[in-house]
């Protein structure tokens, strides 16, 4: 890859990483290196402290400037300064920490020591038990709390919180999801997921770094000792710091209606999901949310992959799926979402192969473990080299890893022809367009929807109507052909790694229609009159738009016929923007919905068509 076209892709993934001169290689770990305290004043780290990593294992200091525009900086803190297993001692109450019945009953205070540093002085913080389903567990993660930022000690430069990951451990009513046989296999599935961890910071990319640590804890009450290996994860503001942004949450002065996320940025969030078998890391789970405020773009960096495939084909999500049956799943989306970007960021992901490798290598997980996790590189990263062989051959069919067969052509000479109604469309991979041809007539009400971005153009290639989320009507001034156009826009992934058969098929209609969905074409209720409406659509939900003058006492009735339900949505048209409208759900039958008109004045009813058990249905709107 030239050096233009790396340079352009990193501004573009990590933008505020080029603005703030945040990109730059990580160093390789040296004892001696000195770090500034949140003061700005500078401490040298103890070489006494720690013990350095393998050189080999970052990118040495000289590298180009190419790597160097892409990659986070390097953490401040001593804790990541090296890899080596740090041995600790926490004296606080363990017993109320993994029994009490909340987190907020849970805390009490804790002595750390770190055997590694003789002489040091105790650090002290308060501790308390955190976590979702592994606050279930027989030895709960946890975070340490400090009255004040750190400067001088092992905890410098992550803040007043640190969490701690745990190694779970056996607990009654424990979900089968969690319960392990043994307390080795316990610390191997810690292991495993420290290994993830340590695979993505090869990479260079926003991720979160980790510390594995032999901890001994004391339980303060009754004396007792025990010691299991855990690890530190860095604090998440912390990273996003590193690389040159803002925690969403820590956010402030930045209207958040201003923020979209960045697209080049969800390739990158996807494609290391899917690297490492991360079904769980959807639908905005197990996600850390950051902003580049210059640009106004929403990053995000996965986290949580105790669950991911590698380790725990055995987890619901994953399905006991084979690791080559991932890797063909991975494949398949991989070739449905192809784009400049993609092959881009694993020509990136290639160069640092070794890395990987390495930090795999380099686990203390046992030899089984480990040579699973070395089978999932062979065959991801494999899939990954024969995949950069597709650029520039989308288009050839007899490449069948990277062609995708296009459903309907891209322009109006090869436009798929349709009569108005309804249809579907697969738009992939990224950059695909989807046209139709479809004859409509003048002066006719047609109604635009469905689930991809839409526009409507005449024989002149002139815009007569769009389209994105909820329907648009209208009405076209001739008679002729139309032609009908689908794509993603901007977005860069199409579609998820497994997705279902209607996230792959995209519905569109256009349809002639009754009563239109926008101001412009609403149907005017007068008091006394009955107006009848009915639901076009098989499969989509149709909007039916009316405007009328409500007074102190007037009363609306739906009569609903055959369709199971329905949802009726009130607004005032002189309300303020922020006001929401009121919504009531329909049943079959008579529904009195006069509540939803509050005062007087002039209001939009829109009358909708829900997907129930049965398609289609009618309706009678009356005003008394």
């Amino acid at each position: 890859m030239n050096q233009a076209r790396l340079i352009s892709l990193a501004a573009l993934l990590l933008p505020g990483l080029a603005l703030s001169g945040a990109c730059s290689s990580e160093p390789p770990n040296n004892p001696k290196e000195s770090v500034l305290d949140p003061g700005g004043d500078e401490t040298p780290a103890d070489p006494g402290d720690e013990t350095p990593a393998d050189p080999g294992d970052e990118t040495p200091a000289d590298t180009s400037p190419d790597w160097q525009m892409f990659t986070c900086q390097a953490s401040k803190s001593p804790m990541f300064k090296s890899r080596d297993v740090l041995n600790m001692r926490i004296s606080a109450d363990f017993t109320k920490l993994n029994s009490a019945p909340t987190k907020e009953e849970s805390g009490s205070q804790a002595v750390i020591e770190l055997s590694d540093q003789s002489g040091a002085a105790p650090i002290t913080a308060n501790i308390i038990a955190r976590g979702v389903s592994r606050f279930h567990c027989g030895f709960r993660p946890f975070s340490l709390k400090f009255e004040e930022k750190q400067k001088d000690n092992i905890f410098a430069h992550l803040g007043k919180s640190v969490k701690f990951v745990t190694h779970c451990g056996d607990r009654e009513g424990l979900s089968p999801t969690l319960k392990a046989d043994s307390i080795e296999t316990y610390e191997q599935r810690l292991l495993m997921e420290d290994t993830v961890y340590q695979v993505l910071d090869q990479l260079q990319v926003p991720s979160l770094k980790t510390r594995l640590v032999r901890l001994t804890y004391h339980d303060a009450p009754t004396g007792k000792e025990e010691t299991h290996l855990a690890f530190v994860r860095e604090p998440e503001d912390e990273m996003a710091e590193r690389c040159g942004m803002v925690e969403e949450e820590d956010l402030s002065g930045v209207d958040a209606s201003q923020l979209k996320v960045d697209q080049h940025g969800l390739v990158l969030l996807n494609l290391l999901n899917d690297f490492v078998i991360q079904y769980d890391g959807i639908d905005g789970k197990n996600l850390v949310r950051m902003v580049d405020v210059d640009r106004k773009a929403i990053f995000h960096a996965p986290y949580d992959f105790d669950l991911v495939g590698v380790s725990r084909p055995d987890y619901v999500a994953n399905e006991g799926r084979t690791l080559e049956q991932n890797r063909d799943a991975f494949a398949d989306w991989l070739r449905r979402n192809q784009s400049p970007t993609m092959f881009d960021q694993i020509e990136l992901m290639l160069a640092r192969a070794d890395q990987m490798q390495r930090a795999v290598d380099q686990s203390t997980m046992n030899e089984e473990n480990r040579e699973v996790f070395s089978r999932w590189l062979s065959l991801y990263l494999g899939l990954l080299r024969d995949f950069l062989a597709c650029e520039g051959h989308t288009g050839d069919p007899s490449r069948p890893l990277c062609h995708v067969e296009d459903d309907h052509g891209n322009g109006p000479d090869s436009a798929s022809v349709v009569d108005p109604g309804e249809w579907s469309a697969r738009i992939e991979p990224p950059g695909d367009v989807d046209m139709f041809a479809v004859e409509l007539q003048a002066n006719t009400l047609y109604s635009l929807g469905g689930r991809a971005p839409l526009e409507l153009f005449d024989a002149e290639q002139n815009l007569v109507a769009s389209a994105s989320g909820r329907a648009v009507s209208f009405k076209p001034s001739q008679t002729g052909t139309y032609y009908l156009r689908a794509s993603l826009g901007e977005q860069l992934v199409s579609s998820p790694l497994l997705p279902r058969p209607d996230e792959l098929d995209r519905y569109i209609s256009l349809y002639a229609d009754d009563h239109g969905a926008s101001l412009e074409t609403a149907t005017t209720l007068e008091a006394g009159e009955a107006v009848e409406g009915k639901w076009e659509l098989a499969k989509g939900e149709d909007e039916d738009w009316f405007l009328l003058t409500a007074g102190a006492s007037t009363n609306l009735h739906v009569v609903l016929r055959d369709t199971d339900t329905g949802r009726i949505e009130v607004s005032r048209r002189d309300a303020p923007a922020e006001e929401l409208p009121l919504e009531e759900y329909l049943l079959e039958g008579d529904n009195d919905v006069s509540r939803l008109f509050e005062q007087p004045g002039e209001y939009v009813v829109r009358v909708i068509q829900m997907l129930g058990l049965r398609a289609n249905g009618s309706y009678t709107l009356t005003q008394q």
